[in-house]
């Protein structure tokens, strides 16, 4: 498989990187809690190479920096558990307010949400279980459990904990445990856009991660449904109360052509990746998308 499906472009970890502490939000500065110990009970990083990935690599997706697709590449550390216990409690960013040209406002907005400082210390560990650390999988689904409870409403993190046990899916052995992980995962990301549906970040993951699953689970057209939608919210035919970044807006245009093409649905492949393209013709996507562009007839 070419593509991944979970995580999330390439907006959360450049995100981190520019946070002089990973549990503030961007634009915020701190002074580092040397008061807080690593957790011994932390996993290893073991980055097993051998390792066999059900579903797409992790490549040009939200939250996750590709260094073909972007620009300048921050190579982000892992966190630890005390980290990401800080991050999780972190205040979550304002919302910003457009402004006219005379100063009137225009619309309030909420940050991208993969822009969240949590969402982005996710994105690194969830790296580490992708290349096949099997105990860091298993800590973040416990993690993200256990954020659960305290935070059951929140939605995006809900679709993050289905798409960690897809990867416990790869990791289970052959038999009913590995459909059973997919079944959870499916449900998890179901029911987070029924809590959040106008999400676009909750929607991306869920089209991504359908997008990439074999025909034969029959997911393709609700992919193709969620990309739409998608595009209609960055076309203004749907309402959307967030600021994306350049970085979303052209993973959506992106992967939106190619679940349109599942469909042989050209036109609206073309059109999805000329809007991608006009955006950021010298980005990573943005070289994908005239890529794909150059094969349409």
């Amino acid at each position: 498989m070419k593509y991944i499906p979970l995580v999330l472009l390439a907006a959360a970890l450049p995100v981190a990187a520019q946070m002089s502490d990973p549990s503030q939000p961007a634009g915020s500065s701190s002074t580092p809690d040397s008061s807080q110990p690593a957790d011994p009970n932390a996993p290893p990083s073991t980055n097993a190479a051998d390792a066999t990935p059900v579903g797409p690599p992790m490549t040009n997706t939200p939250g996750m920096a590709n260094p073909a697709d972007t620009e300048t590449v921050v190579q982000a550390e892992p966190l630890d558990q005390a980290t990401a216990e800080n991050a999780r409690s972190a205040p979550r960013a304002s919302t910003s307010t457009t402004t006219s040209s005379s100063g009137s406002a225009l619309a309030a907005l909420s940050p991208d949400p993969f822009s969240d400082p949590l969402i982005a210390q996710i994105v690194v560990r969830y790296q580490k279980a992708w290349d096949g650390d099997k105990k860091e999988t298993k800590a973040l689904t416990a993690d993200i459990e256990r954020w659960m409870k305290d935070e059951p409403n929140n939605y995006l993190l809900m679709a993050y904990l289905g798409s960690v046990y897809a990867l416990d899916s790869r990791d289970s052995w052959i038999g009913p445990g590995k459909l059973d992980y997919l079944k959870k995962g499916e449900k998890e990301l179901d029911a987070a856009i029924a809590g959040d549906p106008s999400n676009p970040a909750i929607r991306l993951l869920r089209a991504m991660n359908y997008y990439e699953l074999p025909a034969i689970f029959g997911k393709h057209r609700a992919a193709h449904d969620d990309f739409n939608y998608l595009v209609q919210e960055l076309s203004g035919a749907l309402p959307m109360s967030y600021a994306l970044t350049n970085d979303t807006r052209q993973a959506i245009y992106y992967y939106a052509g190619l679940s349109f093409q599942q469909f042989s649905e050209t036109a609206a492949a073309r059109d999805a990746w000329q809007r991608g393209v006009a955006i950021a013709p010298q980005s990573g996507l943005g070289g994908k998308m005239q890529a794909e562009l150059s094969k349409l007839k």
